[in-house]
C-alpha cells in the first residue's frame, strides 16, 4: 500500500498499533541482518563468522567501555554489538510507527517504506525453554537449539538509545536460512507501507514538532550534528 497524504500515514498508524515497525529508506531492501550482509561481502558462513565476531568483541570490549554485560547474558552481548555497528543476527525495529517512519525517511532520496510485523505472530521465547539465554549462548557455540522460528526480546539491560528508540529485536535459531526466507516460511503476518518522496517535507516537519529526530534518537554529539541533515528553518 502507498501513502502520499498524512491521512494515509495517520491510518496505517492506527491500524496497527501494537505491532513492531522497521523503516527501509529504499524499496529493494528485504528483511535482512547486518551478519547476512557482512559475511556475504566477506565470503564467510554466518554461524562461524558470528562466533568470532561475539569472542573478539567480548575479549575487548572493556577496553573501551566502563561496564560491560555478564559472560553469561549472551542477548545483551549482542545487543550491545548491535548498539556499536557489530554485524550480529538481530534485526532491529521499533513499536513507533513514527520513530520507523523517520529511519525510512531521513536518509532516502527517493520512495522509502515502512516494515510493520505483527508480533503475535512470532513464537513466544518461553516456548523454547526457560532459560532462554544459555540456548542462545549453546546455538551460537555449536548450532545447538537449531528450529526455524522467529523470536522478539531486548535484554533486561538497555542501552540510551535502544530505550529512546523503543526498540526491539527479532532473530532467529537458524543461520542457515535468511531472515527473509523464515518470514516467508513461517507465514509471518508483514505489510510494507511505500512512502511516496512528494510526501518528504510534510513529514520532516510533522516529525520535528514533536521532537522525533536525530538529535532526540541518537543521544550525543554525533545525533545533535546529524540532526541538521533534515533541519530546515
Amino acid at each position: 500500500m502507498d501513502a502520499s497524504t498524512n491521512n494515509h500515514l495517520e491510518t496505517f498508524a492506527n491500524n496497527h498499533r501494537g505491532w513492531l515497525f522497521r523503516g527501509h529508506r529504499s524499496l529493494d531492501w528485504k528483511l535482512e541482518t547486518l551478519l547476512e550482509r557482512a559475511s556475504r561481502r566477506c565470503k564467510a558462513q554466518q554461524r562461524e563468522y558470528e562466533k568470532r565476531i561475539l569472542e573478539e568483541f567480548r575479549r575487548h570490549a572493556h577496553t573501551y567501555l566502563a561496564r560491560t554485560p555478564k559472560d553469561e547474558d549472551t542477548l545483551e552481548w549482542l545487543a550491545l554489538m548491535q548498539h556499536y555497528g557489530a554485524p550480529t543476527r538481530l534485526l532491529d525495529f521499533t513499536t513507533s510507527f513514527w520513530i520507523a517512519l523517520f529511519f525510512a525517511f531521513e536518509q532516502a532520496e527517493k520512495e522509502c517504506a515502512v516494515v510493520a510485523l505483527n508480533p503475535d505472530s512470532l513464537r513466544e521465547k518461553g516456548q523454547k525453554g526457560k532459560d532462554f539465554n544459555l540456548f542462545l549462548r549453546e546455538n551460537i557455540a555449536n548450532g545447538a537449539h537449531t528450529d526455524d522460528f522467529l523470536y522478539q526480546d531486548v535484554p533486561f539491560f538497555t542501552n540510551d538509545r535502544l530505550a529512546i528508540q523503543k526498540g526491539r529485536f527479532v532473530f532467529s535459531f537458524n543461520l542457515d536460512q535468511s531472515f527473509n526466507d523464515l518470514a516467508i516460511k513461517n507465514q509471518k503476518e508483514i505489510k510494507r507501507l511505500t512512502i511516496q518522496s512528494s510526501l518528504f517535507p510534510q513529514i520532516r516537519e510533522r516529525l520535528n514538532d514533536f521532537n522525533c529526530n536525530s538529535r532526540v534518537l541518537y543521544p550525543g554529539i554525533d545525533g545533535y550534528a546529524r540532526y541538521f541533515q533534515n533541519h530546515t528553518w
